[in-house]
């Protein structure tokens, strides 16, 4: 890649917790600015398109490149066949520093001894500070075209099947089963169902390809964001509780779905603005647990597409040693002679 000597990795200085509180505040006036004009779904677009990001970096990468759609470092972009255009300024993300410590491990409020006396520690690794890290958008690179998963109507039911493994395979983490049900099961009008007690999700059976996806994306997000106790709940009405889960459940779907290529002119948040009225710190958890779960659910599908491209090559190569053992020796040797002068020829 003939211009990345411009951009070797340096010494870079972490961030003072001023330039930290700075930053942090553009990007809340930022999600601010985007939720006030009416652009609450641009942002989830967005974050589908950045998913591997922290809802933060999200919204720092916007605050820098509105209009930024797949973002690597350089080493991911060369890993992809694509080098940074010359000039290209990079876009700054928050990278956290680590540190080991150690803790000692309490019982009854004391710390355990083990048999010599001796406290027993945990090791655990902490966030010290944050440093910036640097990254591009594609439109900074040049080189091979990505091979980008889209999914429209004509989608083999294959790859669907592989979304549905990849969704099934994270809330199976939190011990939940995915499976279909009739209408009458389900009840007129409902197209799928997240049942906390039971830890089932159920969607309707027989529906289009696409239907199906985006309506189990929701009832994962259900699943992910609703199944744990939500100290943010509390002194809430059971109503408003409803409310809150209806629209981060969609808001995870609509990421979800636009991560991959999917419809989302169904999703509608245009009531969405009148929550900005209120105090934004509020909104902004929300936008973390939007942004948290999506991301679990892009892993998990990302993961399963991944595998079973992997799984697609080995079989395809075994396929063709099949064949190849199948060709009688004399065959192999004629072929090997005609490449052979076909060079001497050139």
């Amino acid at each position: 890649m003939e211009n990345n000597q411009n951009y070797k990795a340096k010494e870079v200085k972490p961030y003072t917790k001023e330039e930290v509180d700075k930053i942090l505040t553009e990007i809340d006036a930022k999600l601010f600015d985007f939720i006030k004009a009416g652009n609450y779904k641009d942002v989830l677009l967005a974050m589908g398109n950045l998913g591997k990001y922290s809802f933060t970096n999200q919204i720092y990468i916007l605050l820098q490149n509105p209009e930024a759609k797949t973002v690597n470092g350089m080493k991911n972009w060369n890993y992809l066949g694509r080098s940074i255009r010359p000039g290209e300024k990079a876009l700054k993300i928050f990278s956290p520093i680590t540190e080991m410590i150690e803790e000692d491990v309490m019982e009854d409020g004391k710390p355990k001894l083990d048999e010599e006396g001796n406290p027993i520690k945990n090791k655990k690794r902490v966030v010290k500070g944050f440093k910036p890290s640097f990254v591009f958008d594609i439109s900074q690179t040049k080189g091979k075209e990505l091979n980008v998963f889209k999914m429209d109507e004509n989608t083999p039911v294959e790859d669907k099947e592989v979304i549905i493994s990849g969704l099934t395979k994270t809330v199976n983490a939190k011990g939940y089963t995915v499976g279909y049900a009739s209408k009458e099961e389900l009840g007129e009008g409902c197209y799928g169902l997240c049942n906390h007690t039971n830890k089932e999700i159920k969607i309707l059976e027989g529906m289009s390809d696409i239907q199906t996806v985006s309506t189990l994306v929701h009832e994962c997000g259900h699943c992910l964001a609703h199944s744990d106790y939500r100290k943010d709940f509390e002194g809430l009405t059971l109503s408003e509780r409803r409310e809150i889960k209806e629209v981060e459940a969609e808001s995870i779907a609509c990421v979800t779905c636009s991560h991959l290529g999917l419809d989302t002119e169904n999703f509608n948040f245009s009531y969405i603005t009148g929550w900005s009225d209120g105090d934004i710190s509020k909104f902004r958890k929300n936008m973390d647990v939007i942004g948290t779960y999506a991301g679990q659910l892009i892993t998990g599908i990302d993961e399963a597409l991944e595998a079973s491209r992997r799984a697609q090559a080995e079989k395809a190569k075994e396929d063709e040693k099949i064949i190849e053992a199948e060709i009688p020796a004399e065959v192999i040797k004629k072929k090997t002679r005609s490449k052979k002068a076909e060079v001497v020829l050139a």
